[in-house]
C-alpha cells in the first residue's frame, strides 16, 4: 500500500515557499518512508555583491543491523540571484531527501555446517 502526501506552504510577508512530499510504502519485504522538501527564501538586494559560493552538499547513511533499518539523507544548501523587473533578488534554497527503510525479515549469517569432521 502506498500513500503520498503533498504540502505547499508560502508566506508573502516573509517571502518564503516550502514544498514537501511524504511517501509511505509497505510491501511484503519492507516499510519505506521517503520525505522530500524544497525550501526557498527570497530577499531583495540593491546590487549583486559578487560570485556566490558553491552549494553545500551533505550526505548521511546509516544501517542498523540489529533492527534491520536503513537511513539515507541528502541535503543541498545554496543561493542564486534572479531579477524581476528592475529589482535583483537573492534566493536561498535548501533541498532535502530522507529515506527510511525498515526490513521485515532479519537477515542472519548462514548456519554452520553440521558435519565438522
Amino acid at each position: 500500500m502506498k500513500t503520498v502526501e503533498y504540502k505547499k506552504r508560502h508566506s508573502l510577508k516573509y517571502r518564503r515557499k516550502v514544498i514537501s512530499i511524504n511517501e509511505h510504502n509497505e510491501d511484503k519485504d519492507c516499510k519505506t518512508r521517503v520525505h522530500k522538501s524544497f525550501v526557498y527564501v527570497v530577499a531583495e538586494i540593491p546590487q549583486i555583491t559578487g560570485a556566490l559560493s558553491e552549494p553545500n552538499v551533505y550526505i548521511r547513511k546509516r544501517f542498523n543491523s540489529k533492527t534491520q533499518e536503513e537511513y539515507f539523507a541528502f541535503k543541498v544548501k545554496g543561493a542564486f540571484y534572479m531579477n524581476r523587473g528592475r529589482s535583483i533578488f537573492k534566493v536561498n534554497f535548501c533541498h532535502a531527501l530522507r529515506i527510511n527503510i525498515a526490513w521485515k525479515y532479519k537477515i542472519f549469517s548462514p548456519q554452520k555446517s553440521v558435519n565438522l569432521t
